[in-house]
């Protein structure tokens, strides 16, 4: 598989989009952020997302916030079955309370990480339709670094396919 780095369009099923956009509003509803991935393949400067997939997750409330956690076992679950099937990870999508960006939790416990990957913040617990432009959209750097897409630039990068 060709690497995410050199990617130039990420081609994104709209159902992959709504699988995890209805998992972020459902436990948005409870007050918890939650995690989806989005896994396929890439072919020279595109990567196809083949599926949205809902990893088990612990949701997490405490006085400092909330945040959401894949324990071990599930991400070796999760590596096993990507290995076998011959995907990998493009995007990891989360929700926040209010606003979507990229906090210093979500840089250290990132699941994609692939130099390329994307990681999108979605605001307000997913409580509204799905919107690229309300959406908070990082790519993983060379360094380590998640550094912020411009929306005009995330509306390239990102096709919504029927």
């Amino acid at each position: 598989m060709a690497g995410l780095a050199r990617v130039e369009r990420f081609r994104v099923p709209r159902r992959a989009i709504l699988d995890v956009h209805k998992h972020l509003a459902a436990v948005g509803q409870a007050g918890y952020e939650g995690l989806g991935l989005w896994v396929g393949k890439t072919a020279g400067e595109t990567a196809t997302v083949e599926r949205a997939l809902i990893p088990q997750q612990r949701l997490i409330r405490s006085a400092s916030g909330v945040g959401v956690q894949i324990e071990g076992d599930e991400l070796h679950r999760l590596n096993v079955w990507l290995f076998e099937n011959d995907l990998r990870i493009l995007a990891q999508v989360h929700s926040h309370p209010t606003d979507a960006y990229h906090s210093g939790t979500d840089d250290e416990n990132a699941i994609a990480t692939a130099i390329g990957s994307l990681s999108l913040v979605v605001p307000d617990f997913a409580s509204q339709p799905f919107d690229l432009s309300s959406t908070a959209v990082y790519r993983l750097n060379a360094a380590g670094s998640w550094l912020e897409v411009p929306c005009q630039t995330a509306h390239r990068l990102i096709e919504i396919v029927d």
